[in-house]
């Protein structure tokens, strides 16, 4: 529990924060009647349409609202995320009461690359806003906090929904496979390139191909440190730095890419072999990401491996001179 906030709650929204903490379920009555609707949603955002995804979405929600006996939730799915320096907004939930409906508002793509974003991604963002819905609409609680009963909630619709072997969506031992494999896509993609095209950027706000290996190697840095935080800590707070400062800061662009890129490689290896050496039991340890909530061990590497597939193919554009 974040002592800090609680404490500065009145006594009323205490009452409501250490109920929503105690409830940790939010059982489907038949989810296997729902499931459909999540693979068209992986198909319609794999489409990169926002109309088709929009639609597959409301259909998803209604479904979700139907089977929790919930009421009706107008559904909007927009392109780029809005960003500021804390992060990217993934989803927004908004009701006034006495009003229409509440709305979801998602967005579909990546604020910086408008690379559409991971599908477990946008169906966790899903979820956490259909979550703040059940708080207010069917748990009545008066009032939807982050506590770590919300993100149980927000996981346990998740789990009944998704499991490893659906379509599209990366096992553990697929996504480490993945990482395993950044550092040589990384080298396959720059063999051969001249120095100075490497350091060119695409346009004045995209990053170089340089400074995306930079960037990678520095952020891997940082994700182990958090990993071993999540072992030795109760739900620390991850912070991912300031990518774009780091970038200025430590001259990425005058970096040598091959030294940067054998430097990731190095602490990829370090990183995959902490992972492969947790206990079953570590795997369910968790922190707080500043815009995604609580994220076990597990979703952390899923977050590493979707990390690692947007910078690969933004450093694939760079060379392209595409931003």
């Amino acid at each position: 529990m974040p002592f800090a906030f609680f404490k500065r709650l009145d006594r009323r929204r205490q009452a409501i924060y250490r109920k929503s903490d105690a409830l940790t379920a939010a059982p489907l009555p038949h989810p296997e009647t729902v499931r459909p609707l999540v693979s068209a949603l992986a198909d319609a955002l794999s489409s990169e349409s926002r109309e088709e995804t929009e639609r597959a979405a409301r259909r998803l929600v209604a479904g979700l609202a139907l089977a929790l006996r919930l009421p009706p939730v107008r559904v909007q799915v927009l392109a780029s995320r809005p960003h500021a320096r804390w992060g990217e907004l993934h989803g927004l939930y908004e009701w006034e009461r006495g009003s229409e409906a509440p709305l979801i508002t998602l967005w579909m793509r990546t604020a910086k690359q408008k690379r559409v974003v991971a599908f477990r991604t946008f169906l966790r963002t899903l979820l956490h806003e259909v979550g703040h819905h059940l708080d207010y609409t069917g748990l009545d609680l008066g009032d939807s906090f982050h506590t770590q009963g919300f993100y149980a909630r927000e996981s346990h619709l998740f789990h009944q929904l998704v499991t490893d072997g659906d379509r599209g969506m990366a096992t553990l031992e697929e996504q480490l496979a993945r990482m395993e494999r950044t550092a040589e896509d990384l080298a396959a993609a720059m063999r051969g390139v001249p120095e100075a095209a490497l350091a060119k950027r695409p346009d004045r706000q995209s990053w170089c191909a340089t400074e995306v290996v930079c960037h990678l190697r520095d952020t891997e840095e940082v994700f182990l440190a958090f990993f071993q935080a999540m072992l030795d800590l109760d739900g620390p707070v991850y912070s991912g730095g300031e990518p774009d400062r780091w970038a200025e800061d430590r001259q990425y662009r005058r970096n040598d890419a091959g030294e940067a890129l054998a430097a990731f490689r190095r602490r990829r290896a370090e990183s995959l072999a902490f992972l492969r050496h947790l206990r079953p039991a570590d795997w369910d340890r968790a922190g707080v990401h500043p815009t995604r909530g609580r994220l076990t061990m597990r979703d952390f590497v899923g977050l590493m491996a979707e990390h690692d597939a947007n910078h690969l193919d933004q450093l694939k554009r760079a060379l392209d001179g595409k931003p």
